[in-house]
């Protein structure tokens, strides 16, 4: 009988918690669900809500139709374009849009109207949602620039800015363009004989080790030889192994989470500490060597190192604090990580518009011929002898802004809890729109096509970014947001702005570069995946985090007679 009401008290406390954690569950379904009722109450435009689903069935549409590894950053762009099939009483979207994710993920409310998203990027600067914490904990444990918040922030980005700045990057440009200089040659000897096409390759698999090079360059002077070595390094291996982690999080775009098992954690303590077996001495060669010789030229750590004796006067450079040796390690990994991915993709969409915009490949080797001279391998010495040159290219930086203006690959999430009571708001619109419970996000590929701002928004137009205030083509430069707005912008912009300028006049003028999905498919064999497309193109973007060309983006090149 004692056992009997043992049990029985037992099953009595579990069935109370089990009602709890019902009750619960259903009470927050009924919050999220109510709050957007509240909203379409306002008269707030609203996609079509289910009581029972939110709006997870809009994701189901854009996955039905979408192949399965597409991007979330397409998701923006097909809401646009299918803006009378969910919003049948507008014309285009509306600035805010929001999207009721429970319980599957955070609610968020994608801002498409760059007056409103200013609002919380330049005007308040709100903190990062979680999802941006949970996606750079398994690489840096939260104390890297990308999501650290308030004093931990400033410190550190006061520290890293110096070393981003134009004026030490110039000094780093021999360094840089050497780099590039290997991509150049690696592409010649891929090019066919004659002036033929060479074999296929995937080209990101190229200016993904070039970036990896470039950026642990200027960060520690440290040269990994990523495009001529047979198999990765081991800082290169670890760390796209680390980034399989760091995608482990929910994929709005597939709305399911990814677990990670009690192994995976071991993987990523594993690698985090091949990084920094790495990374480590190089920063103690830094802190032993003497900051003040040769002054024109320092690494993006040298100058951070500068900071040990001003922030902490018990620390030195021969004993700097633990602390700050784990920090200015988890920053590095961050701008490795961010620097080689972003850039290495921003050039293949580069590539992608030249070629299919031939008239615009012209006017940028017309630019070229006039600038650095009508020989190509003059460019090289040209540029070391005068790096200022470099920024003498207006219509390559054209080309360059309006790449990133169509392939953005990045874009800011904000905390849904940061402020309660905050609104946004937008031109022409009398509605305020509450930010209560919804994670403002940039919506950077409808931002930079909003009709609004951008005159015909889906070509490939950089004259734009050469016409005068008041031409009908003027830019809305306050709605461009590949790196973000305000405070919390992309602090590596300035490195990745002179890799782009620095790959186009190093090979643009030598090569041809062209898609080749059909030797791809030859390649294959016949038990290829099927070939899909997006917009009746076989190149589109993918990845779980920061977007990717398919399959890497199969290309030929042939050398220019």
């Amino acid at each position: 009988m004692e056992l009997h009401g043992i049990t029985g008290t037992l099953l009595r406390g579990v069935g109370v918690l089990v009602a709890a954690v019902v009750i619960r569950f259903l009470y927050r379904g009924y919050i999220e669900r109510s709050r957007v009722r509240s909203l379409k109450a306002q008269g707030i435009p609203i996609l079509p809500h289910s009581l029972l689903f939110g709006h997870l069935p809009i994701f189901g549409d854009f996955r039905a139709e979408h192949p399965p590894d597409v991007s979330i950053y397409v998701f923006h762009l097909w809401l646009a374009k299918n803006v009378k099939r969910y919003f049948p009483e507008l014309d285009k979207l509306p600035p805010v849009i929001y999207l009721d994710l429970w319980p599957m993920a955070d609610s968020l409310a994608p801002v498409v109207d760059p007056v409103a998203a200013s609002q919380f990027t330049i005007v308040n600067s709100l903190p990062k949602s979680s999802g941006v914490a949970d996606f750079m904990d398994p690489l840096t444990g939260n104390v890297d620039l990308v999501s650290s918040e308030g004093e931990l922030w400033k410190k550190w980005r006061s520290r890293f800015s110096p070393g981003f700045s134009p004026r030490n990057l110039s000094a780093l440009l021999p360094e840089l363009i050497e780099e590039v200089q290997v991509f150049v040659n690696g592409l010649k000897s891929l090019a066919g004989k004659n002036g033929e096409w060479g074999p296929v390759f995937q080209l990101e698999e190229k200016t993904t080790n070039l970036t990896f090079d470039i950026i642990v360059r200027a960060s520690v002077d440290l040269r990994l030889h990523e495009q001529s070595r047979p198999t990765p390094s081991p800082l290169k291996k670890a760390l796209m192994e680390q980034l399989v982690f760091m995608g482990m999080t929910a994929n709005a775009a597939r709305v399911l989470p990814s677990f990670k098992m009690p192994w995976d954690y071991a993987a990523i303590k594993r690698n985090n500490r091949a990084i920094r077996d790495v990374l480590l001495p190089q920063i103690e060669e830094k802190l032993q060597s003497d900051f003040h010789t040769d002054q024109k030229k320092k690494t993006i750590v040298d100058l951070a190192i500068k900071y040990i004796d001003k922030d902490d006067p018990n620390a030195s450079r021969e004993k700097p604090d633990a602390e700050f040796v784990d920090r200015l390690i988890a920053n590095l990994k961050s701008f490795i990580f961010a620097g080689h991915d972003t850039t290495s993709t921003t050039i293949c969409y580069m590539m992608k518009e030249l070629q299919d915009n031939p008239d615009c490949l012209e006017k940028l080797r017309a630019e070229h011929d006039s600038v650095l001279g009508p020989n190509p391998d003059d460019a090289t010495n040209i540029l070391t002898a005068s790096p200022h040159v470099l920024y003498s290219l207006p219509y390559t930086l054209a080309v360059i802004k309006e790449t990133l203006r169509l392939h953005p690959l990045a874009a800011t999430v904000r905390s849904a809890k940061a402020a309660p009571g905050f609104s946004l708001t937008a031109p022409g619109s009398p509605l305020r729109y509450p930010m209560d419970g919804f994670g403002p996000w940039l919506a950077a590929p409808a931002v930079q096509r909003h009709p609004d701002y951008w005159p015909r928004p889906d070509a490939f137009l950089p004259g734009r970014w050469l016409a005068a205030e008041g031409d009908p083509l003027y830019a809305a430069r306050e709605a461009w947001t590949p790196f973000s707005l305000g405070p919390r912008n992309c602090v590596g912009m300035e490195l990745a702005m002179i890799e782009l300028r620095l790959v186009a006049v190093l090979v643009a003028r030598t090569f041809d570069v062209g898609e080749a999905w059909g030797k791809w498919d030859q390649r294959q064999g016949p038990k290829a995946t099927p070939t899909h497309m997006v917009n009746g193109e076989r190149l589109y973007g993918i990845g779980n985090g920061t977007v990717h060309p398919k399959d890497g983006m199969p290309v030929h090149v042939r050398l220019r007679a």
